[in-house]
């Protein structure tokens, strides 16, 4: 069986950590300056996006939005996508999960999903072709996508901790390829009765994952589920009475969240 090590890196991304991630055969030479290309168009695409949705900079485009300037909605393309991503989002979570819990438009529970998404796409997928390099991985917080490649027996470890306790493991997940969401943040100014702490999402790109983890908080113990069997979701809930539930492809360990 290969042993592995793992090289990593970490960028700032809105004063948030994130961290680049290679698998390499242990007893394998890696080529550093492989990973170094990477990290700068990284950085430099990341620096692109901070002047478009920076809340900070007041000129960004989308302070600018938040003070009645639909500019950006017509000259750029990135933010538009973004925008019609939370909107899509909004009509399929019935609005649990939002872009305005703040009062203003603000696709913060939104943006970490989708630019690990793009990012990710965009340069760290395509290493995956050069020698020694048997897996990937973009995470920011408790947001990961990771792959591998289809020709290995490798498979990244992911670990989802207690709420409460993070010295406290309560489930492992091992991905060849996907994306892990874990949110415990309500993103909605929509928030029913409940008693969940937490939630995991399992999919194939961290955009969904981000968004159904965070709409799971706001949905909350009776809403959630239907959520859950309607768009097969795969997962975890950490619920305060009745501790975790897992489910699958839209079925759960237990009969009923109530």
């Amino acid at each position: 069986m290969t042993e592995y090590k793992y090289i990593s890196t970490v960028l700032n991304k809105f004063d948030l950590p994130l961290e680049i991630k290679l698998a390499v055969p242990k007893e394998e030479n890696f080529d550093q300056t492989i990973l170094d290309q990477i990290v700068k168009q990284v950085d430099i695409q990341v620096k692109k996006y901070d002047e478009l949705f920076s809340v900070e900079n007041r000129n960004s485009f989308l302070s600018k939005f938040q003070d009645g300037d639909e500019t950006a909605l017509m000259i750029s393309e990135t933010f538009r996508e973004v925008y019609e991503q939370t909107i899509t989002a909004e009509q399929m979570t019935q609005h649990y999960f939002s872009s305005y819990y703040n009062g203003k438009y603000d696709p913060v529970g939104l943006l970490n999903g989708w630019i690990i998404d793009q990012l990710f796409n965009q340069y760290l997928i395509k290493l995956l072709s050069v020698d020694n390099i048997d897996g990937v991985s973009l995470r920011c917080g408790e947001d990961v996508r990771l792959a591998s490649r289809p020709d290995i027996d490798f498979n990244w470890r992911i670990a989802i901790k207690d709420p409460n306790n993070l010295d406290i493991l309560l489930a492992t997940y091992f991905l060849k390829n996907g994306a892990v969401s874990t949110s415990n943040e309500v993103h909605s100014l929509r928030k029913e009765s409940s008693n969940i702490e937490q939630v995991t999402i399992v999919t194939n790109n961290t955009l969904d994952a981000k968004i159904w983890s965070s709409a799971g908080i706001s949905a909350g113990t009776n809403k959630f589920p239907q959520f859950i069997e309607r768009y097969h979701l795969t997962g975890m809930i950490v619920d305060k009475n009745l501790g975790m539930e897992n489910f699958r492809d839209g079925f759960t360990d237990k009969v009923a969240l109530k």
